[in-house]
């Protein structure tokens, strides 16, 4: 459901920005897909405000929404050149964060944050040592408890 919401409200910011874009640009784009998107955007509550004076990247958008516009664009609009270029910034981004992941759940690291202080453990904080008494042991303790 949360999937969904967000695929809702990526459509709606999107097509709230291709009203602000050049009319060469959205126009290159399949009428069919543009459909598609008005009818999930209707699906969406949230209320998107673009700022005219702002660049995509200053806007309060969704990370989604700002993929979704690029690979519009590298579809629909790119020269040659510069789908090149997109594909190598899309290439080292992977492998930036795929660096970046591996470093983050490496063997060698994975406890590596974590620090254990055992210097500072007051009687307090320590648990209760609870003793297992059998029933006949139990009994004993009692009359002794009683008689003496």
């Amino acid at each position: 459901m949360k999937d969904n919401q967000v695929m809702f409200d990526v459509a709606k910011e999107t097509t709230e920005i291709l009203k602000y874009v050049n009319y060469s640009f959205a126009s290159k784009i399949s009428s069919d897909f543009l459909k598609q998107l008005e009818e999930l955007a209707r699906n969406s509550d949230k209320t998107v405000i673009i700022d005219k004076n702002k660049s995509l990247k200053d806007q309060k958008i969704l990370s989604q929404t700002k993929d979704l516009i690029s690979i519009l664009y590298y579809k629909y609009i790119a020269t040659d050149e510069e789908k090149k270029e997109l594909i190598n910034i899309w290439k080292n981004n992977d492998i930036l964060y795929q660096k970046r992941i591996s470093e983050y759940y490496a063997p060698d690291n994975i406890f590596k944050n974590k620090k254990i202080q055992n210097e500072e453990i007051s009687d307090k904080e320590l648990p209760m040592v609870i003793q297992k008494k059998s029933v006949i042991e139990k009994i004993k303790d009692f009359f002794k408890n009683i008689f003496h």
